[in-house]
């Protein structure tokens, strides 16, 4: 289940909600979209093929309406933890970045923690299966996969370029829950 956690710059708990209504609204403020598509017609097995067959309207409507170019799939197994680069890629998101392009994902399965840094306050916000979230070009944010990752996601590109870093001098993404922390404690 989805779930919003919004802490001020110290990284004091403002509000939590998994109320994906009041999600979608407390994003709204902020300009980034957050969106459920019906996954459940897909396994976490299911092909490439099966997901842009399933997707293709949707993907299509994205497309034109972003004005992106292309969309691929990123398909991340457990295995990758343990694999020689995991780490470095890992840590190249978790330090605050922008890019000069949205980052726009739909969550097929799996899940990932993305935190956005605005207006005071940041947004960590466990994005899961069926969950589409659209984190508009030059936002203040980071991203985690957690220390096992494994989840499936559709990527939007408008250019590729656009997807390079621009890293923040005084990143604050070390004083915030990481996906594991933010998880783990969801259980409780």
């Amino acid at each position: 289940m989805s779930h919003l956690k919004i802490f001020d710059e110290k990284n004091k708990l403002i509000s939590s909600t998994k109320d994906f209504t009041e999600i979608k609204n407390l994003l709204a403020e902020i300009a980034i979209n957050i969106e459920k598509w019906d996954s459940s017609m897909l396994k976490a097995d299911s092909s490439k093929e099966e997901i842009f067959n399933t997707f293709a309207n949707q993907i299509e409507d994205i497309k034109i309406k972003h004005n992106f170019k292309s969309v691929d799939l990123m398909d991340i197994k457990k295995d990758f933890a343990k694999s020689e680069n995991f780490q470095a890629t890992r840590e190249k998101f978790l330090k605050e970045h922008t890019h000069s392009d949205d980052e726009v994902r739909y969550f097929i399965s799996g899940s990932g923690l993305f935190t956005i840094h605005k207006t005071n306050k940041v947004f960590s916000i466990l994005c899961e299966a069926g969950d589409f979230i659209n984190v508009p070009a030059d936002t203040q944010h980071w991203f985690d996969m957690g220390s096992e990752p494994e989840f499936k996601c559709l990527r939007f590109f408008s250019d590729e370029s656009g997807w390079v870093p621009n890293y923040m001098d005084d990143s604050i993404s070390h004083k915030f829950e990481n996906y594991d922390e933010f998880v783990n404690i969801v259980k409780k």
